[in-house]
C-alpha cells in the first residue's frame, strides 16, 4: 500500500468530520427542557450561517417547541414557540442558544366573530387609520375570511385578519375601489381585563379595482369617511352637553354681559355648549358647524381651563358687575375684581341671508375671547382672604372705578374717559338691567 498516497485523503476527511453539523436527534434532545411537551424541526438541513454580531459562523436550524402556557385561568392552554436552535461552528458543535422569534398560544377563549367585528366598529377610526382620510362612503363590507381565525401572540393580545372593500380618492380626479386584507391586533392588561381602545391595523394584501374619474372640484367636495366620523362624534359630544337657553342678544354689550354672567354662574359644560353655538364660523372647519379647527379648539380650551381652574375660578376673581377697562364697537375688556388682569371679548354680526339687497337675520358671533385670571399661589391666597361680599364691595363693584360702558344707540362706542366714583357699576347700570333680566343659566 502506498502510504504517501493516502495522506491527502486523510487530511481532507478529518476536518470535515470535526466540523460536522449537529444531528436532528441532538437538536431535539437539547431543546427538550423540563415542561416541554413536544419539539419539531423545520425541514433540513441545518445550515451554516454567518452572524456579523458575533463575527463568526454558526449552525442554525428553525425549531418549534411546545409547552404549557402557564396561564392560571386556563391551565390547559399551550404555547408554540418558534425560534432558531443555534450551535457553535468549529471543532465543537455544542449548543449555544435557542433564539425565540415568536410565540403562538392555543386553548385561550376568543371573542366570537360577531363580537370581534363589533370591537372593530367601536374603534372604527383607529381601524381605518390612513384609509379614512381618502375613503368616500362607508366600507362595502367588513368580514373575517373563511378558514382563518385568531392568532394569540400572548394571553393578552391577539390578531384577527379581516377583509374590506372601499372607495378611495387615489388622485385629484380618480375614485378607486380597493380590496384589502388587514391584520387587526387587540390588547388587554390581563386575562380578566377589558380590551383596550388602542388597536393596530396592518395591511397584508391589497388590490385595486374599478377606477372612476370625476372633475377635480366634484371629487374634492365628496366628504371623506374621517370627516363623517368626526362629525358624528362631535355631534354626539354636543348632544351630551347641557342645554343653554340663550336670550335675545340685540346689542354687542348684551353678548358681553351674558357671557360674563355665564362664566361666573354657569358650569364648565354650560359654557362649552354656549361657545359652540356662539363662536364665529372662522373657528370651525370649513363647511362644519360642529368640528372646531385648531384655533377654535385653542379658544374653547383656554377659556374653559382658565374660567374653571380647580385652584381659583373666574367666579372667585370677577365681580358680578365688573369695571370696564376698554370698550369700542364690537369689543370690550373688563377688569377682574382687583384690576390686576382682565377678560377681552369681541363680537361681530354674521350669518343671515340677502333680501332685496339687504342682509337680514344676522346674529352676534364671538370673534375673540381671552379669559385671564390670577394664577400665582400668593395672589390666589390674597383673593381668597376676603370675607364673603367684601371683595367686590369697594366702590360698589370692582375697585377702583374705571371707564363706564357705553350702550347709546343700541351699540357700544369708544370710551376713554375716566369713570367717576362708583363707575364700576356702569356696565350693569347702562346695560339697562340685562343682568337682572337674565336668569341663572
Amino acid at each position: 500500500m502506498n502510504v504517501r498516497s493516502l495522506l491527502p485523503t486523510l487530511l481532507l476527511t478529518l476536518p470535515l468530520v470535526a466540523l460536522a453539523q449537529p444531528s436532528d436527534q441532538q437538536i431535539i434532545k437539547d431543546l427538550t427542557k423540563p415542561g416541554v411537551t413536544k419539539v419539531e424541526l423545520s425541514p433540513g438541513p441545518t445550515k451554516k450561517e454567518w452572524h456579523s454580531a458575533h463575527a463568526q459562523y454558526m449552525w442554525d436550524r428553525v425549531a418549534y417547541v411546545w409547552r404549557n402556557a402557564g396561564v392560571a385561568e386556563y391551565p390547559d392552554a399551550t404555547v408554540k414557540i418558534t425560534g432558531i436552535a443555534r450551535y457553535h461552528y468549529g471543532a465543537s458543535t455544542s449548543f449555544r442558544e435557542f433564539k425565540v422569534a415568536e410565540n403562538e398560544y392555543f386553548g385561550l377563549p376568543a371573542p366570537s366573530k360577531e363580537e370581534m367585528i363589533g370591537m372593530i366598529r367601536e374603534r372604527y377610526l383607529d381601524f381605518l387609520d390612513w384609509r379614512a382620510n381618502d375613503m368616500v362612503g362607508d366600507l362595502h363590507y367588513l368580514r373575517i375570511p373563511e378558514g382563518e381565525g385568531v392568532y394569540w401572540h400572548t394571553p393578552n393580545s391577539f390578531t384577527i385578519p379581516v377583509e374590506i372593500e372601499f372607495d378611495a380618492k387615489t388622485s385629484y380626479t380618480d375614485l378607486t375601489t380597493i380590496q384589502e386584507k388587514i391584520d387587526v391586533r387587540f390588547y388587554r392588561d390581563a386575562v380578566d381585563s377589558p380590551w383596550k381602545d388602542d388597536i393596530v391595523s396592518s395591511s397584508r394584501e391589497r388590490s385595486d379595482g374599478e377606477v372612476r374619474t370625476y372633475p377635480a372640484d366634484e371629487l374634492a367636495a365628496m366628504p371623506t369617511m374621517k370627516r363623517q366620523l368626526q362629525e358624528q362624534q362631535a355631534q354626539a359630544e354636543l348632544d351630551a352637553l347641557p342645554a343653554v337657553d340663550i336670550p335675545d342678544l340685540e346689542r354687542d354689550v348684551d353678548v358681553f354681559l351674558y357671557t360674563h354672567k355665564l362664566l361666573r354662574e354657569g358650569s364648565r359644560e354650560q359654557v362649552e355648549a354656549y361657545l359652540m353655538r356662539m363662536l364665529h364660523e372662522s373657528y370651525f372647519i370649513e363647511g362644519s358647524t360642529t368640528l372646531l379647527n385648531a384655533n377654535g379648539v385653542r379658544l374653547v380650551n383656554n377659556a374653559l381651563d382658565r374660567a374653571f381652574a380647580p385652584k381659583s375660578s373666574y367666579a372667585s376673581q370677577y365681580c358680578p358687575d365688573p369695571a370696564v377697562k376698554h370698550q369700542q364697537a364690537g369689543m370690550m375688556e373688563w377688569w377682574n375684581a382687583t384690576q390686576e388682569t382682565h377678560t377681552r371679548m369681541s363680537v361681530a354680526k354674521a350669518g343671515g341671508t340677502w333680501k332685496n339687497g339687504q342682509k337680514v337675520g344676522e346674529t352676534w358671533k364671538i370673534t375673540a375671547l381671552e379669559v385671564w385670571t390670577l394664577t400665582k399661589p400668593d395672589d390666589i391666597a390674597r383673593i381668597n382672604s376676603y370675607e364673603p361680599g367684601m371683595l367686590c364691595r369697594q366702590n360698589g363693584s370692582s375697585a377702583p372705578a374705571s371707564s363706564p360702558a357705553s350702550t347709546s344707540n343700541g351699540t357700544t362706542g369708544s370710551s376713554t374717559g375716566a369713570g367717576s366714583s362708583g363707575g364700576g357699576n356702569d356696565l350693569l347700570n347702562k346695560g339697562k338691567g340685562l343682568l337682572n333680566k337674565i336668569g341663572k343659566p
